[in-house]
Formats: C-alpha cells, sequence, structure tokens
C-alpha cells in the first residue's frame, strides 16, 4: 500500500509542479530496444535497467513491460528517467 500511495502522490506532484517538471508525460509513442529507450509525447527517454524505477498500474514493473499507447509520466534527471509512473 505504502508503494502505491508513493507512487501515486509522486504522479500527483508532477500534476501540481507543471513547469517545474522536467521529463516527460503523455502518451507512449514508441519503445526502442526492450524498452532502454521510449517516446512519451514526442520525447525521448533513456531508461536504466536499475537506476529507473518503473510502475504500471500502481505496481512495480520493468523497462520491457512498457508498451506504445500506455500513458505514462517519466521524471528525468541527467538525461536519464529516474521513475516511470504509467497507467
Amino acid at each position: 500500500i505504502i508503494s502505491t500511495l508513493s507512487t501515486a502522490a509522486f504522479a500527483l506532484s508532477m500534476i501540481v509542479a507543471g513547469s517545474a517538471f522536467a521529463g516527460a508525460s503523455g502518451k507512449v509513442d514508441s519503445v526502442d530496444n526492450g524498452g532502454r529507450a521510449v517516446t512519451i509525447a514526442g520525447k525521448k527517454v533513456s531508461l536504466g535497467n536499475s537506476s529507473t524505477k518503473v510502475t504500471i498500474g500502481g505496481k512495480p514493473a520493468k523497462r520491457g513491460d512498457i508498451k506504445a499507447g500506455m500513458n505514462c509520466t517519466a521524471d528525468v534527471d541527467s538525461g536519464r528517467a529516474k521513475m516511470v509512473v504509467c497507467n
């Protein structure tokens, strides 16, 4: 439950932060190289294997589980996503 709540809080904080948000949010246009790179709303985002936390529907997932058409929000730092939240 705590993980789900923290994921929901992260997603809400990204929406509230607005322009302070460094990343991408929207529909996943494409997934490349087994999820190592995804394009979200036209912005290409690099995902690490262990350095990027991925959740889908509030549950832990792997970068390879992200599929085109999902709605996701990625928090990006130094060119790599720290967290990707999809629903």
